[in-house]
């Protein structure tokens, strides 16, 4: 078998393990809330994964699929820190991860009084 397929077969049942994790030890909402402040993720990320500016990218109301989030902090792209499992162990992501997804989304300019107005305006543009 050629690097690039053993490279591409270890990569699937990596993923495959992460989702396993996922589907078998489900995250603790209040426990990921205070991790994603402790650990500091608000700083890039917003006090409820927002986003925003120049820092990271939003990571709520609806976070990617988690093995796409697990792989990323191990393995980041772009601008972000390499958080292992000995810094950031697996169940201290699957609570994160859990608070993530329970993030309400925010309300439409058009149903918040106070942004009617301008919502509307810029429509008829």
């Amino acid at each position: 078998m050629s690097v690039q397929r053993t490279l591409i077969a270890l990569a699937v049942v990596g993923l495959s393990a992460a989702s396993t994790f996922a589907a078998d030890k489900p995250g603790s909402i209040k426990r990921g809330k205070q991790l994603y402040m402790a650990t500091g993720c608000y700083q890039c990320h917003g006090t409820s994964g927002q986003g925003g500016g120049n820092a990271g990218l939003r990571l709520a109301p609806t976070p990617i699929p988690y093995e796409g989030f697990l792989l990323q902090l191990r393995k980041p792209r772009a601008r972000m820190p390499v958080y292992t499992a000995v810094v950031m162990p697996d169940q201290d992501v699957a609570d994160i991860y859990a608070y993530l997804s329970t993030v309400p989304r925010g309300k439409a300019a058009a149903d918040i009084p106070m942004l009617r107005g301008v919502s509307a305006a810029r429509d008829q543009k």
